[in-house]
């Protein structure tokens, strides 16, 4: 056991009550602190991804919900802790990533999290979180990684991209002690030149629907989006865009 006058003791009068108006206000000040973050009208690299999203983000703002706040909340302050790390900041730098800039010749805005300079061309670094509880599975896990990485490989000329997957629950290695603690995973990612300049093509197409969808105004243009970012329960504009396939199905209904 752990006896002895030396350990100490919680007063039998203690007692720990949950707060949920102090978790709402808390709730309330993270999303004003993120609404900080200003950023860049124009059609961005991460617009592509799921451009019909991008499309209502901008014909219907909304507030993120308490579940977005607590996901956007702890990305941005693991990339802030990661970049300062990488770039040998003294403290926690919160703009210490690449900076976005626009492309004149893609058509859009994009900011890798951080390049490698020492090569030519410069190397884009994408870092990203992951709650999974296992190890991810390359085959089957990073296509929407990969699918932004490669932006940034189009635009920084390069067929070489690194991936910084960071798990905070991945079970420590055999050796290690019991239980998870977070660790790393870093991953190049490459492709033909050939293969490069066919996403190029890509990224243009994209962006010139998404341009035409926003002029327009008929986002049943542009293609659905990937499925756990759909639904009632995910997207909160699923009731004006109203999915064909999807919509008035009891699964996706569900809130």
């Amino acid at each position: 056991g752990r006896g002895g006058l030396l350990v100490l003791v919680l007063p039998k009068s203690l007692r720990i009550e949950r707060s949920e108006k102090q978790e709402q206000k808390l709730v309330e000040q993270t999303r004003a602190w993120l609404k900080n973050d200003h950023r860049d009208p124009r059609i961005h690299a991460s617009d592509l991804l799921d451009p019909r999203k991008a499309y209502w983000d901008r014909q219907h703002p909304v507030e993120p919900s308490t579940r977005m706040v607590g996901h956007f909340f702890v990305g941005k302050v693991l990339h802030a802790f990661f970049l300062s790390a990488l770039n040998g900041e003294k403290g926690v730098n919160w703009a210490s990533d690449a900076g976005s800039g626009w492309d004149k010749a893609l058509g859009i805005m994009w900011s890798n999290d951080w390049e490698d300079t020492s090569k030519t061309p410069h190397i884009p670094w994408e870092f990203k979180t992951s709650r999974k509880p296992k190890e991810m599975d390359v085959d089957k896990d990073f296509d929407l990684y990969c699918e932004q990485l490669l932006i940034y490989m189009v635009a920084q000329g390069s067929t070489t991209g690194r991936l910084v997957v960071l798990q905070p629950n991945l079970p420590a290695p055999r050796g290690e002690g019991w239980g998870s603690y977070p660790q790393y995973r870093a991953y190049t990612v490459s492709v033909t030149p050939a293969d490069l300049e066919l996403y190029k093509k890509q990224i243009l197409r994209t962006r010139k629907a998404l341009e035409a969808a926003l002029k327009t105004k008929k986002p049943k243009e542009l293609p659905l989006c990937r499925e756990f970012k759909c639904g009632a329960a995910n997207c909160p504009h699923y009731s004006l865009c109203k999915p064909e396939g999807r919509f008035g199905k009891r699964s996706w209904d569900r809130a």
